[in-house]
């Protein structure tokens, strides 16, 4: 019985000792820093699309059917975008109306 006390606690300080460095690290930063690099792809996003919507309008477009189309494309890509980082939808708030993509 003895040995049985004895045992015991050292398999728990042994235990301890193995699963603390593994339990140590902290990954509470890991959201949230995916989740600034999902804004800044977003913000990347929209600065490239408004730059060629400016050079199309700039071009000229051969009627109103292809500029139709133009801004359809564009509404689908930015679909895309936050079907790919759902957790930047937010970026669309702007007081207490909601600027939708779609």
């Amino acid at each position: 019985m003895t040995m049985t006390k004895a045992l015991v606690p050292a398999a728990a300080l042994a235990l301890t000792t193995i699963a603390t460095p593994a339990l140590a690290h902290n990954d509470s930063g890991a959201y949230y820093n995916r989740h600034v690099r999902d804004h800044a792809a977003h913000y990347r996003f929209h600065r490239g699309v408004n730059e060629a919507h400016q050079r199309a309008h700039e071009e000229g477009f051969y009627n109103r059917g292809e500029h139709q189309a133009y801004h359809r494309a564009l509404r689908d890509q930015h679909g895309d975008f936050h079907e790919d980082h759902p957790r930047t939808l937010h970026d669309h708030y702007r007081g207490s109306r909601y600027w939708s993509w779609r």
